[in-house]
């Protein structure tokens, strides 16, 4: 019996961590503010040795805390 190769599975591979540059990517912030809020601990992160990593489910989170609904302008009357 084979064990399954992953040139068997159509999808592709998710990546497991990202760096600050790559994540910044991803979740639409600057690469020194993902590494400067890491550094103070104010957001899900990994660190290998002095690196600081993202997982999917790090950006997921930090994307949700920081969330911001959108605001629609109100019109006065008689304006269009």
């Amino acid at each position: 019996m084979e064990s399954p190769r992953s040139t068997d599975t159509p999808r592709e591979v998710e990546q497991l961590l990202y760096t600050p540059r790559e994540a910044a990517g991803i979740v639409r912030m600057s690469a020194y503010w993902l590494t400067s809020k890491a550094r103070a601990k104010q957001i899900p992160h990994h660190r290998i040795g002095r690196l600081y990593r993202f997982s999917m489910e790090d950006l997921k989170a930090i994307q949700a805390m920081y969330a911001q609904p959108i605001q629609r302008q109100q019109t006065r009357k008689g304006e269009s």
